[in-house]
């Protein structure tokens, strides 16, 4: 295995959940929402499923180019830069309420996110 491959195992592991969870509990994730947001929230759900297979579609083929390898990369890792956002955003206007949340909360959200963009900024440039 490729130093830069433990980018897409953990996006995969990580993303799989919560695709579950969207699907499967979307009201965990937004009380209270509509039919409707239930349904786009679903859709998310799948969507991170989506993002989940192209990760271990990049991980089955060795033989993959290296560039589009660090390309997909790139763009998984951006995708982190906004789940990691709205957990800060979260802690910071959530002081003093601790209450535990879906998959841990915005802080492990934040500390999961942070690593994944890191990850995959480091399969982005690294030459492995």
């Amino acid at each position: 295995m490729r130093s830069s491959d433990l980018a897409f195992v953990m996006h995969a592991a990580v993303e799989t959940a919560a695709g579950i969870s969207f699907i499967v509990h979307p009201e965990r994730q937004l009380p209270g929402c509509t039919p409707a947001a239930r349904l786009i929230l679903r859709q998310y759900g799948a969507l991170l499923l989506a993002s989940s297979m192209v990760c271990l579609i990049v991980l089955s083929r060795p033989g993959c180019s290296t560039a589009t390898t660090r390309l997909m990369a790139a763009a998984l890792g951006s995708y982190h830069a906004w789940p990691s956002f709205r957990a800060f955003t979260r802690l910071r206007n959530e002081k003093g309420n601790q209450e535990t949340s879906v998959l841990g909360g915005p802080s492990v959200h934040l500390m999961v996110h942070l690593v994944c963009l890191g990850l995959f900024l480091y399969a982005a440039v690294a030459h492995t």
